[in-house]
């Protein structure tokens, strides 16, 4: 892999980076994890030193405060987001404090781009919450939760409530977008400087019968997004209007091989940096039994022209079920994490077609589910 990241470089080396994993660690989840594994790991992604193995019960989704001096965990299938102090310098991590993440198993969370909230997408409730952030970037309590609204989706037993599954804010900061698995629908919704959430109805984009919008992306030029759906692992191209703050839909493709006809989950989705490439992830049938089974679990690339998405190819992953995954902060690599391989692997990414290489495991750790890169010697988080 050391040469093919190097054949990558535009001249300048990547930074090292302190990568912190969130892992799934309750027996309900079948989890294998301890909590937050810290690594420490060179700009090529070669080398991953364990610097801390941080006890943590089920943080399954990360990030990092405006100074990077904090890190708040969600706590999966919980119903806090707990408030974790960072050593900027070592990288390691010590308990401050825990709040109420405003509903039941807390899933994603973003910070308000001014940077003076965070909020979170609780997924059994049904329920999107504001959390103030304080002068020391510890969380106050909720002032702003907001209950999901809608027809639901005709699945009993995955679709029997509002299930959003992410906060995502649109490039002007403006809009407030909640795919949301539960109703087949991407709502979108505003925050008042006070942290009160408000939705428009007109708004809400809703998507095909069972589809599960899971995660939604926006591309480098802020005119485009794509969402993955969980259900039937498929991908939705739209067009974005930033003034009147609304979708529109332009195409729906499967996110599977064609030789693929069992079961399978859409998870994560991702646009490279230079806007050219979109990247999917798939959780298939066998493949959460066994590696590289008959139907394996596969990352999907597709080229962008205009917003839509062509020329879809398929890499089979490293490990079991890679329910997240991350472009590294040098554009270089996707790095992946498998929640039933228990492991991260890195597919180097080659620059003229963008598509995924062979891929390496880096590191092995227990139900691995979140990722988040923060380079040595800065204060904020990359990606």
């Amino acid at each position: 892999m050391h040469d093919t990241i190097d054949r990558l470089t535009d001249g300048s080396r990547p930074s090292e980076s302190f990568v912190y994993v969130g892992s799934r660690t309750s027996r309900h989840r079948e989890g294998k994890g301890a909590g937050i594994e810290v690594f420490r790991v060179s700009g090529d992604l070669e080398d991953w030193s364990r610097v801390q193995s941080f006890s943590l019960s089920n943080p399954s989704w990360l990030v990092a405060s405006p100074t990077g001096s904090v890190i708040y965990a969600v706590h999966g299938d919980g119903n806090t987001v707990r408030v974790l102090r960072r050593d900027r310098r070592t990288g390691l991590l010590g308990f401050i404090d825990e709040v109420d993440s405003g509903g039941t198993n807390p899933v994603h969370a973003a910070l308000t781009p001014d940077g003076r909230f965070l909020v979170v997408a609780n997924h059994n409730s049904g329920t999107v919450a504001v959390l103030p952030l304080r002068g020391d970037e510890t969380l106050g309590d909720p002032v702003s939760v907001l209950e999901l609204v809608g027809e639901l989706g005709p699945h009993r037993r995955d679709q029997n409530g509002a299930k959003p599954h992410q906060v995502v804010f649109d490039p002007s900061g403006a809009f407030l977008l909640v795919p949301d698995k539960g109703m087949d629908s991407v709502f979108i919704l505003e925050i008042d400087d006070d942290g009160t959430l408000t939705m428009d109805p007109g708004r809400t984009v809703r998507l095909r019968e069972m589809s599960g919008p899971r995660h939604i992306i926006f591309s480098p030029n802020g005119r485009h997004a794509w969402s993955v759906e969980e259900f039937r692992s498929t991908v939705t191209s739209y067009d974005w209007d930033p003034e009147r703050g609304r979708l529109a839909v332009r195409q729906v493709l499967s996110a599977l091989p064609e030789t693929m006809t069992g079961d399978s989950r859409g998870a994560e989705i991702a646009c490279h940096p230079d806007g050219r490439h979109v990247y999917v992830s798939n959780r298939g049938g066998p493949g959460d039994a066994s590696p590289g089974g008959f139907y394996p679990d596969t990352i999907a690339t597709f080229d962008v022209e205009d917003g839509l998405l062509l020329r879809p190819r398929w890499v089979t992953t490293a490990g079991i079920r890679p329910r997240f995954f991350k472009i590294d902060p040098s554009g270089r690599a996707l790095v992946v994490a498998h929640e039933r391989g228990h492991s991260i692997g890195v597919h180097p990414l080659t620059p003229s077609t963008g598509s995924p290489g062979d891929p390496v495991t880096a590191a092995t750790t227990g139900s691995p589910v979140a990722l988040l890169f923060i380079p040595v010697g800065t204060a904020r988080q990359l990606i």
